[in-house]
């Protein structure tokens, strides 16, 4: 920074320097023009000849200089006026500015930063406009459902098993528009890290396996079969923001999962570490849908049948940054999944005992 602002500096005193130097010049080309011709003239005297020409040179000096300070300044304060006037126009709304200023100096990586700048709001713009076309979707699928399969139950003719069935339908539609909410609003507090400081020591081989009695109704449903290797680790963290990464990418599991096929968990620990795999057999992904997997709301062809708003995994990825940890996957069409999850140091003390 410090090579940056000599640059400029150096301009400014070159300018002063060369400003001072021409008016000198300038004006003692007409203290000696002048003091010549006074001589030749002969009517005053030559102390008041002196006074006058003194007066004169300062007069002249000061009127050149700032004739050329006025001119120079342009140079300087034109890209400045132009940053200012972008800004305005940024401020109003419209991030399709762009400044064109070439040189290497403060200025020219002001106006560099200041483009990329609109660049990210313009990327944001486009997520936000993208962020409430999927909310507006995900919600209005569910809520139009809801509407008119309550329409249908209100007719008196309606046979009772139909009449189960849609009511059925209306229970599970209004669960997917609470879980989205949920979602989002996690999702929410997450981004802007609006979570309260919950940091305790528990046992993250037991919460695993909670989990997997938690979600025991779908992988029994498919017969999925759990292979399990979970090394004893106290840990110490926000317990309940821990959970909803088991939750979600077990839950993904399962669901992407054939029926009779194997589920496998690991979780091993090390001296500053501790890391979790979760590997299934299921459907897999294709390699042009892997990029996105962690972008709000994506779902992939494959799993638009499947029950879900596309917001766990972006829950999850999330989670695990503020843990401080790392997200890695794997995964293969056909084939199936694997995610591992490692977070930081394991608590190496005991959980506290009961009094």
């Amino acid at each position: 920074m410090k090579s940056f602002t000599t640059s400029i500096r150096a301009k400014f005193t070159l300018l002063f320097i060369s400003i001072l130097c021409l008016s000198c010049l300038v004006s003692l080309t007409f203290m000696i023009v002048a003091a010549y011709h006074f001589h030749r003239l002969g009517t005053i005297s030559h102390q008041g000849s002196m006074v006058f020409l003194l007066t004169a040179t300062v007069v002249l000096c000061v009127v050149i200089g700032s004739i050329l300070m006025i001119f120079a300044s342009k140079h300087f304060t034109g890209p400045i006026k132009l940053i200012s006037d972008s800004t305005k126009v940024v401020a109003k709304g419209n991030f399709d500015v762009e400044i064109q200023y070439k040189s290497e100096d403060e200025i020219g990586i002001l106006a560099k930063n200041f483009n990329l700048m609109t660049q990210e709001l313009r990327s944001m713009e486009y997520l936000r406009k993208d962020f409430i076309s999927n909310v507006s979707h995900e919600f209005k699928t569910p809520i139009v459902s809801i509407q008119g399969f309550a329409e249908m139950i209100k007719d008196e003719n309606l046979p009772r098993d139909k009449f189960e069935e849609y009511t059925d339908i209306i229970i599970q539609e209004s669960r997917r528009l609470n879980n989205l909410s949920a979602n989002m609003l996690r999702l929410s507090k997450l981004d802007y890290q609006v979570i309260p400081d919950k940091k305790v020591i528990f046992s993250l081989d037991e919460q695993i396996r909670k989990t997997l009695l938690l979600l025991e109704e779908h992988w029994s449903a498919k017969s999925i079969h759990l292979d399990i290797d979970l090394a004893k680790v106290n840990y110490e963290g926000d317990e309940d923001l821990i959970q909803q990464i088991w939750i979600n990418l077990i839950g993904n599991a399962i669901k992407f999962s054939h029926p009779e096929g194997t589920l496998t968990i690991t979780l091993q620990k090390s001296p500053d570490s501790v890391r979790v795999v979760i590997k299934d057999e299921g459907i897999g992904m294709a390699q042009e849908i892997q990029p996105h997997i962690f972008e709000k709301f994506y779902k992939s062809d494959t799993s638009r049948s499947e029950v879900g708003n596309g917001l766990g995994l972006a829950i999850v990825k999330r989670i695990v940054e503020i843990c401080q940890g790392t997200l890695s996957f794997a995964s293969e069409e056909s084939l199936g999944t694997s995610f591992q999850v490692t977070l930081p140091k394991a608590a190496s003390v005991s959980p506290p005992k009961l009094i």
